[in-house]
């Protein structure tokens, strides 16, 4: 849905090629860049450059071999969105400002004709504050 589409899925292959060359650091270095997430370098060491478990391996691998591509190129029914019987509600989490997952969420609003509702947080601002987003998701929702 973004303008620079064609650009996110060269940026995409070239992380899953970095990924699957071995350079799991670089990958990760390269996602983040693309997604437009910055972390103070001792914690993307922490979360990237350590020892890895056999579980964050595999979720590495199923990421890179199976979901990012995906993700990437999922184009949504607006039409079946727009016509559906659900209420569709579009949440930002107010400290994702101009990441990847903003600018997605807020072309889907666009094309759709609403407001994207603010959440605390990041893009996953359920997980880092949970009662204050289920405190805002009761809001949206009433």
């Amino acid at each position: 849905m973004l303008d620079d589409r064609e650009r996110l899925h060269e940026l995409t292959e070239d992380i899953i090629a970095t990924y699957s060359s071995g350079d799991v650091v670089g990958a990760w270095r390269k996602f983040l860049a693309v997604a437009n997430i910055h972390l103070p370098e001792e914690v993307f060491q922490q979360m990237f450059a350590g020892e890895r478990d056999a579980q964050q391996i595999a979720a590495d691998d199923y990421q890179h071999a199976h979901m990012l591509r995906p993700t990437v190129r999922w184009r949504p029914d607006l039409s079946a969105l727009r016509w559906g019987p659900t209420r569709i509600v579009v949440g930002i989490g107010t400290e994702s400002a101009g990441q990847l997952c903003d600018r997605s969420s807020r072309a889907l609003a666009a094309a759709l004709g609403i407001e994207p509702a603010m959440f605390p947080g990041d893009h996953i601002g359920f997980v880092g504050d949970p009662e204050n987003f289920v405190t805002r998701l009761r809001d949206v929702l009433a």
